[in-house]
């Protein structure tokens, strides 16, 4: 799944959160957080989230993410989101 915005990632982190069976909280738990930063997370906020954060929500729902650089772009887009085992690769 290619991530670009705020909503796309509060998105996969919902929708992989609830394939987990795993609750708004359970989740803050894993990264630290209070279970608000995760609500608002997933309502489309994630753009004030620090890369730590980003980091920590990645690795506690096991999900593995690839950047992909365009040459007429010089900014990152973090694209292929997915649960895969990243040793499959």
């Amino acid at each position: 799944m290619f991530v670009s915005t705020a909503q796309d990632w509060g998105n996969v982190v919902r929708d992989r959160r609830t394939e987990l069976g795993l609750t708004q909280e359970d989740l803050a738990v894993r990264v630290g957080r209070a279970r608000q930063w995760v609500v608002r997370f997933e309502s489309g906020h994630a753009g004030s989230a620090s890369i730590d954060n980003l980091i920590g929500l990645l690795d506690a729902l096991d999900l593995h993410a690839e950047v992909e650089r365009s040459d007429e772009d010089p900014d990152p887009i973090l694209h292929d989101v997915d649960a895969t085992d990243p040793s499959d690769r």
